[in-house]
């Protein structure tokens, strides 16, 4: 039996892996061929994570013992595309890998690690103490999560909890454990959009006493020497550093709404692998760096083929290869996700032609 597929080459690809490791599954002679030639095939280039059975299953960035997880490595100066989704199926944002940071915030705190002040430093390493309390390594890919992954600012903290942990290696302690009081509503640190000028004034205002009550002596006094510090700074011109203060000021406003000894809500199945995928993609090295071709070389490998033209082809999903990475990343896994959706009818159709 023989059957060519025509469409885009992510969903081609992936029927044709899939008819074939079911039609040797049962044993069935089948030849499967693609129409069109494999050098026109475009680049979906790593280094990027995502949640996917359907690529995980056809040999695309999969690890052994990581299930669907899917980590596509690239060059180190590229920015790691994320989806916190299964499939794909939501918002892709990207984190810095090259270790200048991608948000405006992580950018700061680079920036404060590199000045040559003395209280730029300081100001630096009271913020790396906190990060450790919070069971955060100050790495710039998780405060680039911690800061600007697209989710409620709880989950957020727990992803870059969860991404410290797989880097470290530690099971750590809950963040919550770092609140001896909570349930403290301040209007300042909470809301769409916290300003870092206000967070300075209402803490030279006193009006977060009773947030900073909610804290240990240790971390409360660590807070107000980090604030102290940044407005020293502040004052002196550096207005780039406010959106580290806004960032860390809502989550901050966030953490204090919790009752102390409370449980962090749960994160997701696709977003805790993500979360751990993230610590493997930013240490791989070699590798198939292109996720089209990865699919090309596992179709190639079950014997697929390639045809120039066909009179009565299957046609699955044809929309063509964005030009943006990310929108490109997005096309790729939707349109494997597709071609999985209609595996069962193609495979009727192939057992069955006259139905």
């Amino acid at each position: 039996m023989t059957v060519v597929l025509a469409g885009n080459w992510p969903a081609s690809l992936t029927a044709g892996i899939l008819l074939l490791s079911r039609s040797r599954s049962f044993g069935i002679p089948l030849t499967v061929s693609v129409v069109g030639d494999p050098a026109s095939l475009p680049v979906v280039q790593g280094p990027a994570v995502v949640h996917s059975h359907v690529l995980s299953s056809c040999g695309v960035g999969r690890e052994l013992g990581q299930g669907p997880l899917v980590v596509v490595p690239g060059p180190p100066t590229d920015p790691v595309l994320m989806c916190l989704q299964e499939h794909g199926q939501g918002q892709w944002f990207s984190v810095d890998s090259a270790g200048a940071g991608g948000h405006p915030a992580t950018q700061a705190f680079v920036n404060l690690v590199r000045d040559s002040r003395a209280n730029a430093r300081h100001a630096a390493a009271l913020l790396r103490r906190l990060c450790r309390w919070a069971g955060v390594p100050a790495e710039p890919a998780l405060m680039d999560v911690l800061f600007g992954a697209p989710a409620p600012p709880l989950t957020r903290i727990s992803l870059a909890v969860r991404s410290g942990q797989a880097m470290t290696g530690e099971p750590g302690n809950p963040i919550t454990h770092i609140l001896q009081s909570g349930g403290v509503d301040c209007p300042v640190l909470q809301g769409d959009e916290v300003d870092g000028q206000a967070v300075f004034d209402a803490w030279k205002n006193g009006e977060l006493a009773d947030v900073l009550a909610c804290f240990p002596v240790g971390v409360r006094l660590g807070i107000e020497d980090f604030l102290e510090a940044m407005w020293i700074l502040v004052e002196e011109g550096e207005d780039a550093l406010l959106p580290l203060v806004s960032s860390l000021g809502e989550l901050i406003g966030t953490l204090v709404l919790l009752p102390p000894g409370c449980m962090m809500p749960p994160i997701d199945a696709a977003a805790d692998s993500v979360a751990n995928g993230l610590v493997r993609v930013l240490g791989a090295r070699g590798g198939d760096v292109d996720a089209d071709r990865s699919l090309l070389n596992i179709y190639r490998f079950l014997g697929g083929k390639f045809v120039d033209h066909a009179n009565y082809p299957y046609q699955l999903h044809s929309e063509k290869a964005p030009e943006s990475r990310e929108e490109r990343w997005r096309w790729f896994v939707e349109s494997v996700l597709r071609a999985s959706e209609h595996m069962d009818d193609l495979w009727r159709a192939v057992m069955d032609p006259a139905s």
